[in-house]
């Protein structure tokens, strides 16, 4: 199985969502299209300070082995405040049925809270394979999107 044959992507991520530990709808966008993407890039997303939270991807790998694949996360608010968190998924052979990746895997991220981390920040997300002395480093996906760190939730 070589995965759609006829969709030239190496790698397509059809699913990025943030799980809430607290009683809250999760939150969910389809990558796999430009109406998709779109939605993200242009709403972005709104978090409450403190909540816990843990990243899902589902994406599918097309015609080969995607070796060493990375999610990267790029965080900057008015150059004051940044942080760059570089998480690998691994390898994956191609396949019509969409890989699951959970991080983290146990436990769950806390966002940032108090009065200076409050507030609306850039975040550059990208899919990357390889970056070894034998395999160059390929990106697959990078999109910017707006990131509110709130009070409360809207």
């Amino acid at each position: 199985d070589l995965g759609d044959t006829s969709d030239p992507r190496k790698l397509v991520v059809t699913e990025f969502r943030i799980i809430f530990e607290e009683d809250v709808d999760d939150i969910t966008f389809n990558l796999s299209t430009g109406e998709g993407l779109n939605g993200l890039v242009n709403t972005g997303l709104t978090i409450k300070e403190g909540a816990n939270y843990k990243f899902e991807l589902r994406f599918k790998v097309n015609h080969e082995i995607l070796s060493g694949l990375k999610f990267v996360n790029k965080t900057v608010k008015r150059s004051l405040i940044g942080s760059t968190d570089e998480i690998v998924i691994g390898s994956y052979a191609p396949t019509s049925e969409p890989h699951v990746f959970t991080f983290p895997r146990y436990g769950w991220n806390e966002c940032p809270r108090g009065m200076l981390y409050r507030g609306k920040y850039s975040c550059t997300d990208s899919f990357v394979c390889g970056g070894s002395d034998l395999i160059p480093e390929v990106e697959h996906l990078s999109y910017t999107y707006p990131l509110i760190i709130a009070k409360n939730w809207p």
